[in-house]
């Protein structure tokens, strides 16, 4: 049986139409009922249901503080219906909430809100049992550039998605890490030599002459170590990778190994979006898990330097960020320096989590937990 979804676009949330993206819902057309005020984030949300090819509609409704008109157009829209609907609650104000879940009692209506945290589906009134129980998770439908949609976000470009694999590009990130946990002080050195270029693609200054350092780089592939020790960057992401970018790469390969046992639906590194403003902005690495958007900011500033940190506005900025747009996104710091006191302790207190130095080699297990969170 085909069914209609009911929904107020009180707030940008995911949650409002993933049960529409669900199959097992059975949902064949959407109505989002929006005041003057949540008209633009209502449409934002609606393209997500229109490029999933479910028909889908903008509905004005009188403010919020004016509950009987509001009850007065639910009944309405309910009357004339042509299928059986459904009322998804979550995101919705208190009092439009309150209206709702009335309506739906007064009138056989299923209603339920999805749990923000753990995906879970609670049914509030007259739950039907050919949907899913209490005791399920909404299905993972969402993809990174319809989660960001929703905030009305556009992925502009990426250099890495989640099982699109470049072998050489992957290994070379590979061997990099193994480099920078044993001598952290040469990507410092190589993060500066990468820095400054001549016309002809030519590094600069040279990179210092140490066996480790020589190796790994004919190991990558992406440069040629001329005599007097500087770099000619044949390809045109070789700069920006062998400067920094390798590590965002190598994050994602780690989040990758996690895929076969998480509910890991897509991610992808160097993500640079362009919000509703024409605003751009860039994740150094960004998880869809569980319709749950995790952030990581990839930093290799002051590698091996002792007491220097990761930085205090590194903090601040990804605070920034993961708020983005009304994005509810939780936030790491991976980084090749530790943080000082004082920076951990911020971090503490914005609720980012860390994993820095030695740690590193551990970073599957600290993704492992965090995303599990």
């Amino acid at each position: 049986m085909d069914r209609h979804l009911i929904a107020f676009a009180d707030a940008s949330e995911p949650d409002l139409i993933t049960p529409a993206l669900d199959a097992r819902f059975k949902v064949r057309n959407v109505t989002l009922l929006a005041d003057a005020g949540n008209v633009s984030r209502a449409n934002y949300i609606a393209s997500v249901c229109r490029d999933a090819n479910l028909n889908t509609s903008v509905m004005p409704i009188p403010h919020g503080w004016h509950p009987e008109p509001i009850r007065v157009r639910l009944k309405e829209i309910i009357a004339r219906g042509e299928l059986p609907y459904l009322f998804n609650l979550s995101g919705a104000n208190p009092i439009h909430s309150a209206i709702a879940h009335e309506v739906a009692l007064g009138h056989q209506v299923p209603a339920f809100v999805v749990n923000p945290s753990s995906d879970q589906i609670h049914w509030l009134a007259h739950a039907p049992g050919d949907l899913p129980s209490d005791d399920g998770n909404v299905q993972d439908r969402l993809t990174l550039e319809s989660f960001f949609a929703v905030y009305g976000i556009e992925i502009v470009s990426c250099s890495r998605r989640l099982h699109r694999p470049k072998p050489q590009m992957d290994a070379a990130a590979d061997v990099l890490a193994h480099l920078a946990v044993q001598h952290p002080e040469l990507i410092n050195k190589l993060n500066g030599v990468c820095s400054l270029l001549t016309a002809e693609h030519e590094t600069r200054n040279p990179i210092p002459n140490h066996p480790a350092l020589l190796s790994a780089l004919r190991a990558t592939g992406l440069c040629r170590i001329l005599p007097d020790l500087r770099l000619n960057l044949a390809q045109f992401d070789s700069r920006q990778f062998l400067g920094g970018g390798w590590f965002e790469w190598w994050l994602l390969h780690q989040v990758e190994s996690l895929t076969p046992g998480m509910p890991i639906q897509d991610a992808a590194a160097s993500v640079r979006v362009r919000l509703p403003n024409d605003v751009s902005n860039e994740f150094d690495v960004a998880i869809l898990s569980n319709n749950h958007l995790y952030l990581i900011e990839a930093k290799t500033i002051n590698a091996g330097m002792t007491d220097k940190g990761i930085g205090l506005p590194t903090l601040f900025k990804l605070d920034s960020v993961s708020t983005l747009g009304g994005l509810h996104a939780d936030a790491m710091i991976a980084s090749l320096s530790l943080p000082t006191l004082r920076e951990a302790n911020r971090a503490m207190a914005q609720d980012i989590e860390i994993v820095a130095g030695h740690a590193l080699t551990l970073v599957q297990s600290h993704l492992r937990d965090w995303l599990r969170e």
